[in-house]
């Protein structure tokens, strides 16, 4: 009996596959929807998770972000000296953050102009000191001729007052006559010998001082390239760390072979007991920080040390954010109550926390619920109303309501 449905089962078993295969392909047209089908079907008519909250009753407050770097409050700028020329390289400089022992070098500007130009100085300063020496030769042989022309006037004027001197009872009249001719004769020309003695001497020192002035000239500037040549490698004032400053132009700090001119503050070393920051306020937001306000400020190297500061001031007038960049902001200087040398290192990056509006007990309705449109602020309410709602301040959260609604309302999320 076994066998007999054994085999029979056999025999069964391909009519059986056929009538499953044809079930199945007439399940997909009529009747009830395969298993396969129905996760489809549920998601199609799944009606939207609409997330639902109150309007409720609490302390509101508005904080402002800015972005700052630290820097000391004081410090020792090295800059750039006076030189011959207005504008050189740098050389060599120690590497930003580096500590430096007072006299070490810390900033090598090239000297090559100089060099090359010094040496046209000091040929123009000997061109000078030997124009000098000649005309004082010139001058001496012009001085030695008035001199004998005066000496051969005063000799002849001693003579004619002798002989001038004899009476007319010894001598005739004739003779008396023509010595006091002769004395008036001699004492004019002894006169015009003096003044032009006197004229000469005036005029040769006239061009002997704007020989000297020339000369004087010369050795300042031959004086102030060699000073230069000296005061291009600058040393540190103090001990401490050296930190490179700001070059604007390239939106980077200093570095070698960039071109400063003079005046130009390069490096610094600060003062690492007294620090503060100096935060960008932009200029969308100019208004909402001023002096005298409490911040936080947070440093990205150590997000949880967060020290008080106070802003002591706002720059006047807003500052391009890069080079040449079509964004502004104004400089926000913040003095911190306490500086920790430990872990505080000039142009670290710290986050400033401003509290810009601050309200007690306020109704407070979810941000996500609010729509704002052309004609005002609508609160979406449960079931998918709107009602119209004035509202206050409002933070990245939530908003103060003023009117339009009441606390404990229900209220649905719009994104």
């Amino acid at each position: 009996m076994f066998e007999i449905n054994a085999g029979a089962r056999k025999r069964a078993c391909p009519a059986a596959a056929s009538l499953l295969l044809v079930c199945g392909f007439m399940s997909g047209c009529v009747g009830e929807p395969s298993a396969g089908a129905e996760p489809n079907k549920e998601a199609a008519t799944e009606p939207a998770q609409v997330s639902q909250t109150a309007i409720s009753r609490g302390d509101f407050r508005q904080t402002l972000l800015l972005s700052g770097t630290l820097q000391a409050r004081n410090s020792d700028k090295i800059i750039v000296p006076r030189m011959p020329a207005w504008e050189t390289t740098i050389r060599w400089m120690a590497d930003d953050g580096a500590q430096v022992i007072e006299g070490e070098p810390l900033l090598e500007l090239d000297t090559a102009q100089i060099a090359s130009e010094i040496e046209n100085k000091i040929t123009a300063q000997q061109q000078a000191l030997n124009a000098l020496d000649g005309k004082h030769a010139e001058i001496a042989g012009q001085l030695a001729e008035k001199q004998f022309a005066f000496e051969q006037r005063r000799v002849a004027l001693r003579k004619a007052e002798l002989a001038a001197d004899v009476p007319v009872e010894v001598t005739d009249r004739k003779t008396y006559q023509e010595a006091q001719l002769a004395l008036r004769q001699a004492t004019v020309e002894h006169t015009k010998a003096v003044a032009d003695l006197e004229a000469h001497e005036d005029a040769a020192e006239a061009e002997l001082e704007v020989l000297r002035v020339d000369l004087r000239k010369s050795e300042r500037e031959v004086a102030e390239a060699q000073q230069a040549i000296e005061t291009m490698v600058l040393r540190a004032p103090q001990s401490g760390i050296a930190v490179a400053s700001e070059n604007r132009r390239e939106d980077r700090k200093y570095q070698v072979g960039d071109t400063v001119s003079v005046g130009t503050t390069v490096m610094e070393i600060p003062d690492l007991r007294d620090m503060s920051v100096e935060a960008q306020l932009s200029d969308v937001d100019d208004g909402k920080v001023t002096p005298g306000m409490v911040v936080s400020c947070t440093l990205d190297a150590y997000p949880d040390r967060s020290f008080l500061g106070i802003v002591r001031d706002i720059s006047p007038v807003a500052h391009e954010s890069g080079f040449r960049s079509e964004q502004r902001h104004f400089l926000a200087h913040i003095d911190l109550e306490e500086s920790d040398r430990a872990i505080m290192q000039p142009g670290m990056s710290v986050r400033v926390e401003v509290e810009t509006a601050a309200r007690e007990d306020v109704l407070l309705v979810p941000r996500n619920s609010l729509e704002f449109t052309d004609e005002g602020v609508l609160v979406v309410l449960a079931g998918g109303s709107r009602q119209s709602v004035e509202l206050g301040p409002c933070n990245a959260r939530s908003c103060v309501l003023r009117t339009g609604s009441e606390e404990g309302a229900s209220v649905e999320s719009v994104r």
